[in-house]
């Protein structure tokens, strides 16, 4: 594996910390397909060694536990992982243990049941998963220049026309260089929460905008394919 392909994985590491086996097979499914690589634990005896041998961004943490429970592992993170931020899980919707889980350090609380996409939500947006309406009007990208406001890229001095929809595809991608973007993200930021997840149009116009981008859209240098997780705007192309 390319070490911009590690970095961009590093980047979207999560902890799930889940005592219900089909409720963790279910939520490891659902964030790997938008991008996340999603380690998994079934109590928080194992999180000390864990986080030993592996970077993690965020952790997902189950009140109800066997052994300690969630709040004991929280107060444990907050004293030796402080950086790590950590959204609380729990069937118990008692406003005083959400508020305890907040006051000890939880970043987000999360009632049991919830959809996959609420989860998803709350961890792009702890995440720092921008939007393209953060965009500003000229970006650079390597030997590229966006005109966002024309829709437009320069590349090596001439000038090629983009869709609106390529335009805000390259925005996405500029905002989160070196993090994997989803093609379920990319079609939530472009086309609301309609859109259909079965939709593989996405692929479509990458490849129209590869064909304007890159020297050789066989072996793209800007935009990165990572297999099975989404798109990656390669590390060393960027420039903020």
């Amino acid at each position: 594996m390319e070490s911009w392909e590690r970095l961009a994985i590093e980047r979207k590491n999560l902890l799930l910390v889940e005592d219900d086996e089909i409720l963790r097979s279910f939520l490891q499914a659902c964030l790997s397909q938008h991008g996340y690589h999603v380690e998994c634990l079934p109590d928080g005896e194992g999180i000390p060694k864990l986080l030993e041998q592996t970077k993690i961004n965020l952790i997902v943490l189950d009140v109800l536990l066997p052994g300690k429970n969630g709040l004991y592992w929280l107060k444990w993170l907050r004293q030796y992982h402080s950086h790590i931020p950590v959204i609380m899980a729990s069937v118990r919707s008692n406003e005083d243990e959400r508020l305890i889980g907040l006051e000890n350090g939880a970043k987000d609380y999360l009632v049991k049941p919830f959809r996959d996409k609420e989860l998803l939500i709350k961890i792009n947006n702890i995440m720092g998963m921008k939007s393209i309406s953060d965009t500003p009007s000229s970006i650079e990208i390597g030997n590229l220049v966006l005109d966002v406001i024309n829709n437009s890229v320069q590349k090596n001095g001439e000038e090629f026309h983009l869709t609106l929809l390529e335009t805000n595809i390259l925005k996405l991608l500029y905002l989160n260089a070196g993090a994997v973007v989803s093609r379920d993200e990319i079609m939530e930021q472009l086309k609301g929460s309609q859109h259909n997840p079965l939709d593989r149009s996405i692929d479509i116009h990458i490849n129209k905008l590869r064909k304007k981008i890159e020297d050789d859209p066989a072996t793209p240098t800007f935009i990165r394919t990572i297999r099975g997780k989404g798109y990656c705007l390669h590390l060393s192309n960027f420039r903020a």
